[in-house]
Formats: structure tokens, sequence, C-alpha cells
């Protein structure tokens, strides 16, 4: 009974497979192991027979004689076994020239045993590997989980970059861009149409009565009002239109190859659209309605400036005219 509790707690025997192209000297081989407590998986005399037993019987180490038969010689099987397994593997050998040990040391092998051998310096120099072995598997396994953790920190870092960025240039309430994005992207527009021969479009939209709006139904209804047109806006516009926040009810849109005519017709659609919005989940609000002012490039200015000028006299006439309407820019004389 205690026996059999020594058996199952003793530890596994270590696997190895023995590469010898003499049989005598591949069985000697195999009691001497088996007497120092090792299992000898398999024997094999030729490279062929080695890959197809280490694939097979997948042991922990390999003793492999130099000098084999097949298509390899013992280190390139060497190299090609710890290549697909990572297998530790001991030379063996009687003799072998100067070039010969270059090549076999080249392969960074775990151990090199000296024919003819005793039970002492086997078993010596198989457990010396087996450590050796350990300590390499120990020191990758610990690269690989630096290199985890590195690349774990390097996405954290680029994710609160990113986040970063989209916080610098996105208006926290209505979800569009804010006034900063709007200058650099103006900016860019106006320089690529400038280049390429085409328009740009700015339509500024300003909220009717929104103080009136504000002060009557409060700040909350408000800021109900701007995610609303936003959210309309984000949905209505193209991939490549441009809206942002400008400033308290304010809303810019830069709409990149729009003449006047196109800028005209998507504004009266803008200005259509937020007309029918409900935004009166809290509480009783007014009909929302907004006053929409256009301005071209080049038509109307060649600098953001300009342009944001332009348009905000388009809107300042919208407004004089009655509010809910769309005005367009008059048109100035380029020098």
């Amino acid at each position: 009974m205690i026996a059999q509790e020594v058996l199952r707690s003793a530890p596994p025997r270590r696997r190895v497979l023995v590469v010898e192209d003499e049989r005598i000297v591949a069985l000697d081989l195999r009691g001497a192991l088996e007497a120092l407590g090792y299992a000898v998986v398999a024997t094999a005399a030729s490279s062929d027979e080695a890959l197809r037993a280490a694939n097979e019987r997948r042991p922990d180490l390999v003793l492999m004689d130099i000098r084999i038969s097949g298509a390899s010689d013992g280190i390139q099987t060497a190299r090609m076994l710890r290549s697909r397994y990572r297998l530790p593997v001991v030379y063996l050998t009687a003799n072998a020239d100067a070039e010969t040990l270059a090549r076999a040391l080249a392969t960074e092998p775990a151990g090199y045993l000296v024919k003819p051998y005793n039970p002492h310096t086997l078993r010596t120099t198989i457990e010396v590997a087996f450590r050796r072995h350990e300590a390499e598997v120990a020191q990758r396994s610990a690269h690989e989980r630096e290199k985890a953790q590195l690349e774990q920190r390097t996405r954290k870092t680029t994710e609160r970059m990113r986040r970063l960025r989209r916080e610098a240039t996105i208006d926290s309430l209505t979800g569009l861009h804010n006034r900063r994005h709007l200058e650099s992207v103006l900016k860019r527009e106006i320089g690529f149409a400038q280049r390429e021969g085409h328009s740009v479009g700015l339509i500024l939209i300003d909220l009717d009565r929104f103080k009136q709006l504000n002060d009557t139904c409060g700040h909350a209804a408000g800021d109900a009002a701007l995610c609303a047109v936003g959210g309309f806006l984000r949905t209505r516009l193209r991939v490549y239109d441009v809206a942002c926040r400008y400033g308290g009810d304010e809303i810019v849109v830069v709409v990149p190859g729009a003449d006047p005519t196109a800028a005209l017709a998507l504004a009266e659609q803008l200005r259509a659209g937020i007309e029918q919005l409900g935004v009166g989940e809290l509480g009783p609000v007014p009909r929302l309605t907004a006053s929409l002012g256009v301005a071209v490039f080049p038509d109307h200015g060649l600098t953001p400036d300009a342009l944001l000028h332009a348009a905000d006299t388009a809107l300042y006439c919208a407004k004089a005219e009655g509010r809910d309407r769309v005005a367009r820019a008059p048109a100035v004389r380029l020098t």
C-alpha cells in the first residue's frame, strides 16, 4: 500500500529519444538510461526516423549521435528538432573534427557527451541539459509575458491618445466637432479646393429664439434641443461633410465640393429637418426652428475668416427677414 502511494506521488520519468545508427550502441544507451531512471520512448537510426519519433512520441530530450544515416546528419536533424519542437539536444560523438564541432555548437545544444561515457557523466550531462532547457523555457516565457505586457501597455496608450484626441476635437454635449476642429478642417478644405479648383460650401446654423427657450423651459430643454440637432446632423450629412458646434447654439457645416446651388439646397433640407425635430420629452417646448446663412468658397471669400464672416452676414439677413429661413451671402469682388 505504501509502495503504491510512493509510486503515485513520484514525479514522471524524463522521456528520452536516442538517435544512434549503431544498433549495439543504441541498445547499450537504452539500458544505461533506463537503469538511471529515464524512460526511453524510442531509438532511431536515421534522420527520418528521428523526426518521425519526435513527432509521435514527443520526448523531453534527444540524445543525438552527430554521425547518423539518412538525408541529414545529426547536426542538421538537431536543428530541425529544435526548430519544430523546441527540444533540448545532447550530442554524442566518439571523435569529430574542428569544423564539425563548430557546426554542432552553432545549433546551441543543451549538452555534449563524448564516447565512451560512464553512467555518472551520462546522468550529469542529461540533468545539466534539462536544467539549461528549463532555464531557457522560463526565460522565453518571461520574455513573452513582458512582450505581451508591453503590447497591452502600448494598446492602452494608443487608445488613450486616440480618446484624448477625440475629446480635444469633439463637443461633449452635441457629439459634433468643436470650434478647434472647425478651424483646421476649414483651412484644409480651402487649401485642397484651391489646388483642385473646386468649391467649398459653408452653412452657419443658428437656432431661433434659443435664449427664450432656455429662459422659458430651462437649460435642460435647451441642451435637449442642441443634442437633437446634433443627432439629426450626424445622420443627415455625408461622411465627408463636417458639422461643428461653433459656440452657444451656432453650428457650422463644412460641405466640400458644394457650389452655391448645392449648398443652398442642403441648407434648406437641414432647415426643414430641424423644424420636424421632436424635443418635447422634457416638457412643453416651443416649435424648434433655425435660421441658416450660406457662403461658398471662392464666391464669398478666399480665407476661413472671410468665409465665416460671409456666412454670418447671410445668417443675420435670414434672422432680419423673419427667421426660419435660409439666406445666401452676397457675392464679393475678388481682387
